[in-house]
């Protein structure tokens, strides 16, 4: 533990750049800072660490650049068995040198430009991604992504601060990977809305391979992509201001996807000239475009396949 306030702060970066393995220059460690050994300590360049933290290195913490951690905050690499009986050694032995319980110890890494907010506690194999927002207070138990703001304990994503995805125009050449996507998102995200019956007839309309082709050229359909260039999501408006798609991958639910892929339809209807959109919203949607400024217009009963599911007519006027 190093809390003597009467070195100076060149003198206590210069403990620091000794005793752990890097500090980066420009960052700096507040007052009462505590670690397990230090050396498995890396710190990058302009990060700022503040009072009364405590860093449990059994194994070893990277922390990025340019990452601000607030008082009080608690990282911990060592973790133990859940069950009680594999804990605690049986049968232990005082003179065997061995510890009575069982551990083990996981890395943690913080990559550049986080923000972790005072109180937070960082549980063992943990990755904070880039750019991401730690609420006071939260208890991290599992891996954060990149660009969001995260909070609680266990501590959840509630807002992507950054969704960039690859936006391009979808041509033929598309259509496997659409139909697939459209296919798993509606029996796998839109079940909580619908039966299965509902979305195995509903997921049965895109079995055709021609009557996608027909929707491409009836529809200016864009995708979004993501840094492997999988598909992530798609869309859809055409010259009368109809949105006749949005379907998000499965796997890529709650992640800005939806939000930039809207974002650069309505973009594409002011182009148009289009003064109001229209669509035919599901019950899994509904929520998502009200947020947006959409109103219900009516609710309706339309036929998918065989079946007639409820949906929406809803409306949004440009400006």
């Amino acid at each position: 533990m190093l809390g003597n306030i009467t070195l100076s702060e060149e003198e206590r970066t210069a403990l620091f750049v000794r005793m752990l393995g890097k500090v980066g220059q420009h960052s700096s460690i507040g007052r009462n800072f505590t670690c397990q050994c230090g050396k498995h300590i890396f710190i990058g360049e302009k990060t700022i660490i503040n009072d009364n933290c405590t860093l449990m290195d059994e194994n070893y913490i990277y922390i990025g650049s340019k990452v601000l951690i607030a008082p009080h905050v608690q990282f911990y690499t060592a973790t133990h068995p859940v069950c009680f009986e594999e804990r605690f050694v049986e049968d232990w032995n005082e003179n065997s040198g061995e510890l009575f319980f069982r551990t083990k110890a996981l890395p943690i890494t913080v990559e550049d430009e986080v923000w972790i907010g005072g109180g937070s506690i960082v549980l063992a194999g943990v990755t904070i991604g880039r750019g991401s927002v730690i609420g006071a207070g939260s208890v991290i138990t599992k891996s954060i992504p990149a660009h969001c703001v995260a909070v609680g304990n266990p501590c959840k994503v509630i807002k992507w601060l950054k969704p960039n995805y690859n936006i391009r125009p979808l041509e033929e050449k598309d259509i496997l990977e659409m139909q697939h996507l459209f296919r798993s998102t509606v029996l796998n995200v839109n079940l909580k809305d619908y039966t299965k019956e509902e979305v195995a007839d509903w997921a049965s309309c895109g079995d055709d391979l021609l009557h996608w082709k027909e929707l491409l050229s009836q529809h200016h359909f864009i995708g979004a992509f993501d840094e492997q260039g999988k598909m992530a999501g798609f869309s859809s408006m055409n010259k009368g201001g109809y949105l006749h798609s949005m379907f998000v991958h499965k796997d890529m639910q709650g992640r800005g996807v939806a939000t930039q892929l809207l974002s650069e339809v309505e973009k594409m209807a002011k182009a148009y000239g289009v003064t109001e959109i229209t669509s035919e919203v599901s019950l899994t949607a509904k929520s998502f475009f009200e947020q947006k400024g959409y109103k219900v217009v009516k609710s309706q009963k339309c036929r998918a396949n065989q079946l007639e599911l409820t949906n929406f007519v809803m409306c949004k006027r440009l400006f």
